[in-house]
């Protein structure tokens, strides 16, 4: 199995999908729940969040990469 195929599967795991929607939804309610003074933890969710939107954008850009080889003109 490649590395474009591994991410595809992991991008379509139940299990995996589940637990960054769970993640997400923890930043979420730190941002909901915070004091209107506590700077900090919404930081702290902030940078958490963007964390896991990067995780999943670099297995989207490793499965999407065999697609975009495919695609690319062939220079003959």
């Amino acid at each position: 199995m490649d590395r474009a195929q591994a991410a595809l599967n992991l991008l379509v795991d139940d299990f995996f999908i589940g637990e960054m929607n769970a993640i997400k939804q923890s930043c979420m309610e730190q941002f909901t729940n915070s004091r209107a003074d506590d700077y900090d933890v919404r930081e702290d969710a902030y940078r958490r969040l963007k964390a896991v939107d990067s995780i999943l954008s670099h297995f989207q850009a490793i499965a999407a990469g065999k697609q975009i080889e495919q695609k690319r003109w062939k220079i003959l």
